[in-house]
């Protein structure tokens, strides 16, 4: 078969637009409690309960110029750790919630946080969101 024995699609756009569309029976279907189109509805006060700072158990200090005394050590093996010092309070409510932020292994030690891996980037982030 050569070429020129393939009939070709026609793919000019048609002449008329369509008359039908998906989306036409949608507007029924919608609830009739939203508000008209391009109106929104009142803004109602937010609960103060959202907006008072939930009290943590726990501290995490910083230094003269305002960073958090963050370090990253090297340990037996080549093995690395993060160590956030200076954190007072429940050490293991803090570790935790580092932990499962930083996806690693970790332990307190003394008034000090050791993480597995180096995570200090990660720490500050959660610290700075967080408002310590």
């Amino acid at each position: 078969m050569s070429d020129h024995d393939r009939k070709r699609l026609d793919t000019s756009p048609p002449s008329e637009p369509l008359r039908s569309t998906p989306f036409a029976d949608l507007a029924e279907r919608l609830p009739r409690d939203l508000p008209p189109q391009g109106q929104h509805p009142p803004q109602t006060e937010p609960r103060a309960e959202i907006l008072r700072p939930r009290k943590r158990p726990y501290q995490v200090a910083r230094t003269r110029k305002g960073a958090y005394d963050l370090a990253f050590e090297n340990r037996a093996r080549g093995k690395g750790v993060t160590v956030l010092r200076r954190v007072t309070g429940d050490l293991e409510t803090l570790l935790s919630e580092l932990k499962k932020r930083c996806g690693a292994g970790g332990t307190v030690r003394e008034d000090a946080i050791e993480l597995q891996g180096d995570h200090r980037k990660a720490i500050e982030f959660y610290l700075r969101e967080q408002g310590l």
